[in-house]
């Protein structure tokens, strides 16, 4: 599935678009992935002063499935909203290198270190610092994300009430509000936002689904450990790469060195 590289949106989107988006002060950028992301658009938009929103969904290499599903859940959010929001055309962007430096390449060392490792762990952190490259380009545009700290008692190492406020405070970092209307809410209330939703059969699915559960279906975490990994590695590692993204500025060529930026983290943490 193509996608637009994150560092270069702006160039992609072209000027002439990005003048017209910029001029409605209304605008965020929702996150397209599953059911919880659509259902918190809706809540996004009845909630607040939100009339336009522009899709995106954020490729990470480890998706499988229907290629399509993006664009039917975009579609499945324009019939929901229908006559409360505009919902424009979706974009699809990514960074390969960036999620490489922040869950694969160092993961002995982050195993080794913590005493804990996930794929899933930082890929939330990816997603939403995927989209800071637009949200800047738009004028800051919030960005609307349907990040829940439980699952109805299910845990999961991707979404915490401690990773969610690491997640929202770099990108305040980045001068990006982090929109999170659907973070205390239990699967009933997020069908109702969506009751057209098939939730099995309109997402994309990941290779790592379920990596960090036992075989019971149980998840085990060190809280001590994930604690600083939060503090040291995490929330750290995605400032650097916001303020690597600011010194290249609007206009960079090339893509900051991801690796060895969040190398540098880790080095500083020893």
């Amino acid at each position: 599935m193509s996608f637009v590289p994150a560092e270069e949106t702006a160039r992609a989107i072209g000027p002439d678009r990005l003048e017209m988006l910029r001029a409605l002060p209304d605008l965020a950028v929702g996150a397209i992935a599953g059911r919880d992301s659509v259902a918190a658009i809706v809540a996004a938009v009845r909630e607040g002063e939100l009339f336009t929103v522009l899709p995106t969904s954020v490729a990470t290499g480890t998706e499988y499935g229907d290629p399509d599903a993006p664009l039917r859940a975009v579609g499945v959010l324009r019939g929901t909203l229908d006559g409360e929001a505009d919902i424009l055309d979706p974009i699809r962007i990514g960074s390969p290198r960036l999620w490489a430096a922040l869950n694969g390449r160092f993961a002995a060392e982050i195993a080794h270190r913590y005493g804990l490792y996930s794929p899933c762990l930082a890929c939330h952190l990816y997603v939403h610092l995927a989209r800071v490259p637009l949200s800047w380009a738009l004028g800051g545009a919030p960005i609307i994300t349907g990040e829940r700290e439980t699952h109805d008692g299910r845990v999961k190492l991707s979404q915490s009430a401690a990773s969610i406020d690491a997640e929202t405070r770099v990108l305040a970092h980045a001068g990006v509000e982090l929109l999170t209307p659907l973070r205390e809410s239990s699967g009933a209330e997020i069908e109702a936002l969506v009751p057209s939703w098939a939730e099995q059969d309109e997402r994309l699915r990941c290779v790592h689904a379920g990596n960090f559960e036992m075989l019971d279906g149980s998840v085990t975490l060190d809280a001590t450990a994930y604690r600083r990994y939060l503090d040291e590695f995490f929330e750290p590692a995605g400032r650097a790469i916001v303020e690597a993204w600011r010194i290249g500025g609007a206009d960079r060529s090339t893509e900051p060195p991801y690796a060895a930026i969040v190398a540098g983290v880790l080095q500083r943490a020893e």
